[in-house]
């Protein structure tokens, strides 16, 4: 006879409470150390001593449960002891500016569409060139799973990538230990690997893990396409199915839809024009955000407007959604903030990602920027135009 186990049982066991407020052990210095490396945590957050289980400690784990979609206690349970302890990228999921507002719940992205995605600036070229300077004895096809990985992304955007045995942009290869850029690896446990953003070009791996290109051990692949996100601009992502999201997702080659929506917002398909009057023409997926850029040859002053012209309300019309076009960026800069907090604005004190739908400027390269908000049921298709004065 086969035993099952119970599904109550199991949830039971992992919601298991190990430490709470007050509590002292090793076990609570440890989750610290991991809380403050991963970004939940500044490195001078706690003022109380290494191994006690303060306030501003449960501040932090309930901010990495509310991020990891646990069960939201504050206390250190089973089920959040495994997923600190989970293979994972060793880059922060909150940055450092992004911190003080995430403590105090502002900018909740579970319940705030408007929440800005902190993203870095990206490469200034779309044809980047890689160099791969040495492989792990773990897999003999490295250097074609890391092409391949490099293919996934170039498949949804514009980029264009190259491999080169000299100088590159980026820069691939196996490290261990404290390799000399501020960011030891912990030998075979946790971290995996990390990546860094844009223009830096670094990208390694742990040697120390075991490597592999099936669902044993560490997959390779999966791990190269997350990895090279971060080298092209892109942060953690909370949705489990994303690439992006901070676990090593053994088996997951593909990319999800955040995924393809973060890339082409850093790096929108270009759209040339020396004419006097031009437009682009932009789509939204549902729930989400599409980009583009009117390139016009030569910085020239310009009036630049946008406007949405098509909903397609996938399932129903309800009140909750919204569609919004502006001008993202000129040349790269953000316009400024139409507003931030209150109503439909974002949470309160957090920016909003919402910029101006017309303006009169100067500049070159004009990103307009479609957005549709809450709900999951709703694409949108708009026009940006620009008008050279």
């Amino acid at each position: 006879m086969v035993e099952h186990e119970d599904p109550n049982v199991a949830a039971r066991q992992a919601a298991r409470v190990v430490a709470s407020v007050g509590d002292r052990s090793e076990e609570v210095a440890q989750v610290k150390e991991q809380l403050i490396r991963f970004g939940y945590m500044a490195p001078d957050g706690d003022p109380g001593p290494r191994d006690e289980y303060t306030r501003a400690l449960e501040r932090s784990v309930l901010l990495f449960q509310r991020y990891a979609h646990l069960p939201a206690t504050g206390r250190l349970d089973i089920a959040t002891l495994k997923l600190l302890s989970s293979p994972r990228c060793g880059v922060k999921d909150i940055p450092p500016e992004a911190l003080a507002e995430a403590l105090v719940n502002a900018g909740d992205e579970a319940t705030d569409p408007f929440t800005f995605r902190f993203n870095t600036q990206p490469w200034q070229n779309y044809n980047l060139t890689y160099r791969i300077y040495n492989g792990t004895p773990d897999v003999a096809n490295e250097v074609a799973i890391i092409d391949q990985a490099f293919a996934v992304w170039q498949a949804v955007s514009p980029l264009r990538f190259t491999r080169l045995t000299g100088a590159a942009n980026i820069n691939v290869g196996w490290e261990t230990g404290d390799h000399g850029d501020g960011f030891p690896f912990d030998g075979a446990g946790t971290i995996v690997a990390h990546g860094f953003f844009p223009e830096n070009g670094r990208l390694h791996f742990d040697d120390a893990e075991g490597w592999s290109t099936t669902s044993g051990n560490v997959d390779l692949l999966n791990v190269a396409i997350h990895e090279i996100g971060h080298v092209l601009g892109l942060g953690h992502s909370r949705t489990t199915d994303a690439i992006m999201w901070p676990f090593v997702q053994n088996g997951r080659h593909n990319l999800g839809e955040e995924d393809i929506r973060g890339i082409l917002s850093i790096y929108p398909f270009l759209a040339g024009s020396t004419d006097r009057a031009a437009a682009v023409h932009v789509w939204a997926f549902a729930g989400g955000t599409g980009s583009a850029v009117l390139d016009l040859g030569h910085a020239r002053r310009f009036i630049a407007w946008s406007e949405v012209t098509f909903n397609d309300s996938l399932a129903r019309n309800d009140r909750d959604n919204a569609t919004a076009m502006d001008i993202f960026t000129v040349d790269g800069n953000t316009p400024g903030w139409v507003g931030s907090g209150g109503d439909h604005l974002g949470s309160a004190g957090a920016p909003s990602n919402l910029f101006p739908g017309a303006m009169v400027g100067f500049g070159r390269r004009v990103q307009f920027r479609l957005s549709t908000m809450h709900s999951a049921d709703l694409e949108a298709y708009g026009v940006g135009c620009v008008l050279v004065l």
